[in-house]
């Protein structure tokens, strides 16, 4: 799966390792083994700018609560 952009420098900028995972209906994200969030098949996630931004915030929320 190639990421949005956005996702994937915010990814990028945890420092944490990361990994995309193939679920049922959406792919998930996980940050050091945690679940940070999931993107729907498709073009859906890369469309609608809220999604992005919602995932972002999801991703860098997991970063601060696993990094001391």
């Amino acid at each position: 799966m190639k990421l949005p952009a956005k996702i994937e420098a915010a990814l990028e900028e945890t420092g944490l390792p990361w990994s995309v995972e193939r679920g049922g209906k959406h792919h998930k994200l996980r940050v050091a083994g945690r679940l940070a969030g999931v993107l729907p098949y498709g073009s859906g996630a890369e469309t609608y700018q809220r999604t992005l931004l919602n995932t972002v915030s999801q991703i860098r929320r997991v970063a601060r609560e696993v990094q001391p």
